[in-house]
């Protein structure tokens, strides 16, 4: 039978044993157990694990320990092998031997896990769980035990084994309702070590500076020689620089690096004093040692900085110094490295990144600018820095890599981006890349002749006929629109149809005076083809403003003189072209023709 049906018969049956005394002693003054010692019944082992949890001297609970370790049990299944495991267990507690307790009462467990002991044994099975860091089992077994019928001073032992299990986790905060629902001790009752030890760091991560304070005074009187004691003053002094008190925990961690200089709560007070002196919330920093000669002490004991807060305090530094490239070298493998992203970091890689950027835009050399323009820097850039940025990839040859880029910027400013970066390249230089940067649709005039370059030198003609009709107006519209009346014929079409397209083009055209002239003497050559020569001559130019054209206008419309007729206008045009340059052959052949000279 078991649980505490059998235990009730086990303790019936110990009354029972006690009401009929003890054997009779054999003749002669000698018991017939100290004549010829007799194997213990299972009942008799029972009364023995209860007289030896009774017991308090250490060498008699040695000796009870060897009896109950030797009884065998009729079967596993008694009821008071439970008694006798549980005996085991707390006997072997009692004397220290955590490692020893835990086999019996792990049979317990497994055997009876209902019995009335259950929350004893978990709270002690997590203890000896915690001593061999194994805190999660040691966790859910306290867990398991504050579920059971513990007496209030048991239950503490439990919580504070609890606090101590959830801070050697790192999850400090989670503590923080179990130390708010701690009994108040009574009497001559004090916290545990490591129990007062966890409510000082749960205190400090809260940020419950009046109640820490108080905590951390009665660790210093409770256990002055503490080895925890370099634990609870880091704490403190986080907490009191976290709550504003820059002055003071600077004093505590100073403190705690002079009295405890090699423990590894030295090397983290060095990095948060560091954090203070970089992070602006010491006023005064006269007499402090440096930031960087801190990180180097924690260096020089071989142990590797933790990533998160020794790297941020580095890149304070680094951006102190206007170390702009390693400083972005360090955020860079901050991120590789999976340390998030705090504000802090993402504000000081800012102030880097733009001054990085103002240097490679002042040399005018992009550098590894493209390597580090990845998704969002762009942004982050001021409004003149994407300017900046704009033109100096598009004067480099880098157009094609823009347009993702002006994409992430304010739409307001898109269109300026765009007109800055056009203005640093020619269109028919890097076609594709223009063509690429230009929205799909709603082109600017200046977009607009910016597209019909591009096709131009593609020689989209379809493209460049309906980007010319949006573009601004000018000599570099009217070179594009000459390229398209220039290109070669295609099947089907003829000259009559290209002077067609032309003449419309004439008609519509705005540009004026000079600019507009290459157009008409292209228009005059195509009536002049077709066989208008008096249409031709009318258009053809009596002077020509452009030097590189006067030859060819010369011959154009002496040849146009001399069908209509008129030969000696022809002679005499001839003859007043004849220091020009261009189709000096041709106008020379005619001139002689003509006796001109």
């Amino acid at each position: 039978m078991n649980g505490p049906a059998g235990l009730a018969i086990l303790f019936a049956t110990a009354s029972l044993l006690g009401q009929h005394g003890s054997p009779k002693a054999a003749p002669g003054g000698v018991s017939a157990q100290e004549k010829a010692p007799q194997r213990m019944t299972d009942a008799q082992a029972a009364e023995l694990a209860k007289e030896a949890l009774r017991a308090e001297n250490p060498t008699a609970i040695r000796a009870l320990l060897v009896r109950l370790k030797g009884h065998t049990f009729k079967s596993s299944k008694v009821p008071e092998r439970e008694l006798v495991l549980y005996a085991q267990g707390m006997l072997e507690a009692r004397l220290g031997n955590l490692s020893a307790a835990a086999p019996p009462l792990k049979k317990l467990e497994k055997q009876w896990p209902k019995s009335p002991f259950m929350g004893e044994v978990q709270t002690l099975l997590a203890e000896e769980a915690v001593g061999q860091r194994r805190f999660k089992d040691a966790e859910g077994r306290l867990h398991r035990a504050l579920a059971s019928d513990l007496t209030s001073e048991r239950k503490r032992k439990a919580q504070e084994l609890l606090l101590w299990t959830l801070v050697e986790q790192g999850r400090p905060r989670e503590g923080m309702p179990i130390v708010q629902s701690l009994r108040p001790l009574e009497g001559n009752e004090k916290p545990s070590e490591k129990g007062l030890a966890a409510i000082v760091e749960i205190l400090g991560a809260a940020g419950d500076r009046a109640q820490i304070e108080g905590s951390r005074n009665a660790f210093l009187n409770l256990y002055p020689k503490s080895e925890l004691l370099a634990r609870v003053d880091l704490a403190y002094g986080r907490t009191l620089g976290r709550t504003g008190d820059a002055k003071g925990s600077a004093e505590v961690l100073r403190k705690l690096i002079k009295d405890h200089p090699s423990s590894v709560q030295a090397d983290d007070a060095r990095l948060a004093l560091a954090s203070l002196l970089t992070d602006g919330s010491l006023a005064d920093a006269k007499d402090m040692p440096s930031a960087e000669s801190l990180l180097a002490e924690i260096r020089k004991g071989g142990r590797k900085l933790p990533k998160g807060p020794a790297q941020l305090v580095e890149l304070r530094v680094l951006v102190g110094k206007s170390l702009w490239e390693e400083a972005l070298n360090l955020v860079q493998a901050m991120e590789a490295g999976g340390v998030p992203g705090e504000p802090e970091v993402k504000k000081l890689w800012q102030t880097a990144w733009n001054a990085w950027v103002a240097q490679r835009l002042e040399k005018g050399f992009p550098g590894e600018l493209l390597a580090r323009l990845k998704p969002g820097a762009f942004l982050a850039l001021e409004a003149k820095g994407r300017t900046g940025v704009a033109e100096l990839l598009a004067f480099n040859g880098l157009l094609e890599a823009l347009p993702p880029l002006i994409a992430e910027a304010p739409a307001k400013e898109r269109p300026g981006l765009r007109k800055a970066a056009l203005a640093k390249v020619q269109p028919e230089a890097q076609p594709q890349g223009v063509l690429k940067l230009l929205p799909p649709r709603g082109d600017s005039p200046d977009e607009a002749l910016a597209r019909a370059r591009a096709e131009a030198a593609l020689e989209h003609w379809p493209q460049l006929r309906t980007a010319l009709g949006r573009a601004r107006p000018g000599q570099e519209r009217m070179k594009a629109l000459l390229r398209l009346l220039q290109r070669p014929m295609g099947k089907g079409e003829t000259q009559i149809l290209r002077l067609k397209e032309a003449e419309g083009w004439w008609a519509r055209c705005t540009e004026k005076g000079e600019i507009r002239e290459p157009l008409g003497i292209l228009v005059a050559d195509l009536r002049f083809q077709t066989g208008d020569v008096r249409g031709a001559l009318a258009l053809y130019p009596a002077k020509t403003a452009a030097a590189d054209q006067r030859g060819w206008v010369a011959l154009m419309r002496a040849q146009a003189l001399l069908k209509l007729g008129q030969r000696e206008q022809a002679r005499l045009q001839i003859r007043e072209a004849r220091d020009e340059q261009g189709f000096k052959g041709q106008r020379d052949a005619l001139a002689r023709s003509l006796g001109a000279y």
